[in-house]
């Protein structure tokens, strides 16, 4: 029941971001970092930014990340808000959403929560140090380089 429910609430995500889609992506994001709960490893990935309006953002990702002997996958979706949009600042952000796992041979679901910053380093050059908190190797520690298109 928790399989289909996690399946449920993705595509839910996935109609929800519908009109974010139609706009394509403005930037993308490329991360590595540590697992953090269990599993316990290291995880990289990579994501797009798809702007609903200027503080929200639909944000799919996918990751590969090892614990011991295993590997992991990752997919999920998230909502992103930015406090203050501006490209010339620090940007802090919330996100939420939900996302699956495929540790070992068992295929797991779990909300997301977390939040992150984007520090400009240059011309639409972002570091982006982020947290999540989640299960079954959804929660990660991450610090990323995004540009934008």
């Amino acid at each position: 029941m928790r399989k289909y429910c996690g399946w449920i609430a993705l595509v839910g995500l996935l109609l929800a971001s519908l009109p974010a889609l139609a706009q394509g992506p403005t930037r993308f994001n490329i991360f590595g970092g540590a697992l953090l709960g269990s599993p316990s490893g290291f995880v990289g990935g990579g994501e797009l930014i798809f702007p609903i309006n200027s503080h929200i953002a639909f944000v799919p990702s996918a990751a590969l990340g090892r614990s011991g002997h295993t590997g992991l996958f990752t997919l999920d979706g998230t909502f992103r808000y930015e406090f203050h949009p501006d490209n010339e600042a620090f940007i802090p952000y919330i996100l939420g959403g939900v996302g699956l796992s495929q540790w070992g041979s068992a295929t797991h679901g779990s909300a997301i929560i977390g939040a992150g910053i984007r520090f400009p380093i240059g011309h639409d050059i972002w570091i982006v140090p982020e947290a999540r908190a989640a299960d079954h190797g959804l929660a990660r520690f991450t610090i990323g380089i995004s540009k934008s298109f």
